[in-house]
């Protein structure tokens, strides 16, 4: 379940640019015919090998979806694309960004999910040069590990990082001071006890989700996420949660349902915490 501030961030590039000002192209060569007016170019799951060259002559485009295809590498001059604001790579086999990729000043979403091993450090290096990159999805990709240079990305304010095999994240992870969603779920071996004085250093962090990664406790240290609002622990293997999660001033919302904890125990947070915080159990 996303929370409204998740889909207000992944859904600002539907809201700041419209889909209904202009129209959403599903074919190659019936938008090359209206090249200069193409804004919106959807291609998704049409076996595509190769990225298609077309593609470069729409000067005004915005929104590109090319997910569920099988290309496995982008044009140099991609940066051509200036004005583009919403790009859907996911479900392909690219392993690598071209250096030009950092043209794309405008870029703000950004989905490479399900796109096997990619060479993240160079990656990350060029996504840092765009200033607007708000949104990255990387979820799905066999990632074990993250370079420092994740610390480059300040603007990112969205970061699905779920179902890959991280354990801990790099110290920069903490220089991410916009972030406010993180997705680090389904992960069995994330470690969270580790990983909580790099989180506890997002100023911004307000949702968390930790679902499916087979906690059978939680730190007491959970505490020291002060900025978080909603934090997503279902699906795990949880018996009680320790008290310093009720401590946490901004909380508002727990999902923990899907563990094992009983019925009493429930009850009792029910009981005493259910009118200032919302619970799904």
């Amino acid at each position: 379940m996303k929370l409204l501030l998740s889909l207000l961030l992944i859904g600002s590039a539907v809201v700041s640019h419209g889909q209904g000002r202009s129209k959403n192209y599903i074919d190659l060569q019936d938008a090359v015919k209206y090249r200069d007016s193409v804004e919106w170019l959807t291609l998704r799951d049409q076996h595509l090998k190769n990225f298609p060259q077309e593609i470069l002559m729409f000067s005004n485009l915005k929104y590109l979806d090319l997910s569920k295809n099988e290309i496995t590498e982008l044009p140099a001059n991609i940066g051509e694309l200036r004005n583009l604001f919403y790009l859907d790579l996911s479900g392909n086999q690219i392993s690598t960004l071209p250096k030009g990729f950092a043209n794309i000043k405008s870029l703000h979403n950004l989905y490479l999910d399900y796109n096997g091993e990619q060479n993240l450090d160079e990656d990350f290096d060029v996504l840092s040069k765009l200033p607007l990159l708000r949104v990255l999805d990387i979820h799905g990709d066999s990632i074990r590990s993250l370079p420092s240079s994740i610390g480059k990305l300040k603007s990112l304010e969205y970061l699905e990082l779920s179902e890959n095999r991280i354990s801990v994240l790099p110290a920069e992870f903490s220089l991410l001071k916009n972030l406010q969603i993180l997705y680090i779920d389904n992960n069995k071996y994330f470690d969270l006890s580790r990983n909580l004085p790099i989180l506890s250093q997002l100023p911004n962090l307000k949702e968390l989700h930790l679902e499916g990664d087979h906690f059978k406790q939680l730190p007491p240290q959970i505490n020291s996420l002060q900025s978080l609002e909603y934090l997503y622990l279902n699906n795990n293997q949880l018996q009680e949660l320790p008290k310093e999660v009720f401590g946490m001033n901004k909380i508002k919302f727990i999902d923990f349902s899907d563990n094992k904890l009983p019925h009493l125990l429930l009850d009792k947070y029910r009981d005493d915490w259910a009118p200032t915080l919302r619970m799904i159990f």
